[in-house]
């Protein structure tokens, strides 16, 4: 990235740094050598830029269990990335749970959660109330930023809403309470940006009305997901609005590994910028949300851009189309965020599934 961009403003970095093996083979020594080192790296290639980093649910030597109380691994987080965060007040939640807060600019606030403290598979925490305080003090900080006229920008590992199967990854309680919170203060948060699905993606948050009100971006991993050429390695680069947080454009890199292999060097390229695939001006709510329903087609330009980048880029050979219920279930997504909204938008696939062969049936 640093020679596409070496001047950017900050570095968002959406955790699961460790490697994804099984329990046993990893220790706790190896992930403090592994964080060790990444940060020194980022450290030394953009000496001058602050990195906020979230943790990932491989980030623990025991895979997914991120406990609600102070534990050694947020205490040398904090150790470890106190000079990016540069604020002594933001201590005690880095310790407690490993969230904070701190503010890029005069505008611009940055909210570091740890969704992990709501994910299914961590059985330190239960599928009900406030783990580590963390909505609480999110709703503090929300209702600090809107006094101040502040816009923020939430980031963390897993996000909230379903996967493309219809199952959200967090508890229900906490994915419903992070949509009411988002959508609470969505005059105040111009974008939430995550990891954890190794994929390229994006979200519109709407409100009980059907207006889209929060922009939800998923970047796609610099390491491919298992262990084929099925998905390249992606990085990003987002031009935004300084005074506003406004995100006007993603221009996306990517790593053709086949290529690579066959070359025997690395040439990261352009994969593609929002406004060039897309023809949106922006990365408001309501383009996004415009783009989504240029894309109810499967077989729409759109779509196809989408699902190309969806899995960055794969060799033609290894590349699948995302054909009728795959794309009722990448469309439903978009913008349904729980698992009883995406059923329902399953449910009116079908139905417009039938109403077109019966016009198809009677025009024969």
């Amino acid at each position: 990235m640093r020679s596409f961009k070496p001047d950017v403003d900050f570095i968002l970095w959406t955790g699961d740094t460790i490697l994804h093996l099984k329990p046993e083979n990893i220790n706790h020594q190896m992930n403090v050598d592994i964080f060790n080192n990444v940060t020194n790296l980022l450290k030394s290639t953009f000496p001058r830029t602050p990195v906020y980093p979230s943790f990932g649910n491989h980030d623990t030597d025991l895979t997914d269990q991120f406990e609600p109380r102070n534990t050694l691994l947020y205490n040398q987080a904090w150790s470890r990335w106190r000079s990016w965060i540069n604020d002594d007040t933001q201590e005690a939640t880095c310790r407690k749970g490993g969230y904070y807060t701190v503010k890029a600019s005069p505008y611009l606030r940055i909210i570091v959660l740890n969704t992990i403290l709501y994910y299914k598979r961590n059985k330190q925490v239960t599928s009900d109330g406030d783990p580590a305080g963390q909505f609480r003090w999110l709703v503090e900080a929300l209702q600090y930023a809107r006094k101040q006229k502040e816009k923020v920008i939430i980031t963390a590992h897993i996000p909230l809403g379903v996967q493309p199967n219809g199952e959200t990854e967090l508890y229900k309680h906490q994915n419903d309470r992070l949509i009411a919170i988002s959508n609470q203060y969505s005059d105040v948060i111009v974008a939430m940006h995550f990891g954890h699905e190794h994929t390229d993606a994006f979200k519109v948050l709407t409100d009980e009305k059907g207006v889209p009100t929060v922009p939800i971006f998923l970047a796609p991993s610099v390491t491919p997901l298992g262990y084929s050429l099925s998905h390249n390695p992606g990085i990003r680069l987002i031009k935004y609005n300084r005074i506003t947080g406004l995100h006007l454009e993603i221009i996306q890199y990517y790593l053709d590994v086949e290529a690579a292999n066959i070359a025997g060097t690395a040439s990261w390229e352009l994969e593609y910028t929002t406004s060039g695939a897309y023809g949106i001006k922006n990365l408001s709510p309501a383009s996004l949300y415009s783009l989504v329903n240029r894309m109810k087609a499967a077989d729409s330009q759109e779509f196809k851009s989408f699902w190309k980048h969806y899995v960055v880029t794969p060799p033609r050979s290894l590349y699948k189309e995302c054909e009728s219920k795959c794309h009722a279930r990448v469309f439903c997504r978009f913008t349904k965020l729980t698992e009883s909204d995406f059923a329902k938008c399953l449910q009116e696939f079908d139905v417009d599934n039938i109403q077109k062969f019966w016009r198809w049936f009677f025009r024969r």
